[in-house]
């Protein structure tokens, strides 16, 4: 494995999405990783806008490189604090889901909260904005899912 690959590998592993297998899979990788990110996991993907949400090309191609591989290159290594704390608090994202009982799958939440930290970050930082503009990017999603999403990133931010 490149070195330079290392710390995303970890980061992936970590994060619970060491996998391409499904679309599914390659979702929750893009938003996890995205999510990282946003609260300073210094991996350095450039996101643009794409059908799932924010979605990051070179992430693609880093993956396909060394997924494939398997983890026993980095069986031993782990990330450091704060780094490992920020993995644990994106996985603790999901935890909402129960909490608030959203009829919501997994991938699609981390697909909402990822896509309003998109949009947040470009000026949609209220929660009417970010409801409107999720709407129309996203109309699978409900005013309510919306709602708790946004607060629930609001949260995560300002938690970082």
């Amino acid at each position: 494995m490149n070195n330079s690959h290392i710390a995303t590998a970890i980061a992936i592993r970590d994060l619970g999405c060491f996998s391409l297998e499904s679309i599914n899979n390659r979702i929750l990788l893009q938003k996890k990783v995205y999510l990282a990110q946003d609260i300073g996991l210094p991996l350095g993907y450039g996101y643009s806008w794409y059908i799932h949400g924010p979605y990051s090309t070179d992430l693609t191609a880093v993956a396909y490189q060394i997924i494939p591989e398997g983890d026993t290159a980095i069986e031993s290594h782990t990330l450091k604090e704060p780094y490992a704390s920020m993995i644990r608090k994106v996985n603790s994202l999901e935890q909402v889901i129960d909490e608030k009982c959203l009829k919501i799958s997994v991938v699609q939440w981390y697909e909402l909260i990822a896509s309003i930290a998109y949009w947040y970050k470009r000026g949609c930082n209220t929660e009417e904005k970010a409801v409107s503009k999720i709407h129309s990017t996203k109309p699978q999603f409900s005013e309510e899912q919306i709602k708790v999403g946004y607060s629930t990133y609001v949260a995560f931010k300002t938690a970082a």
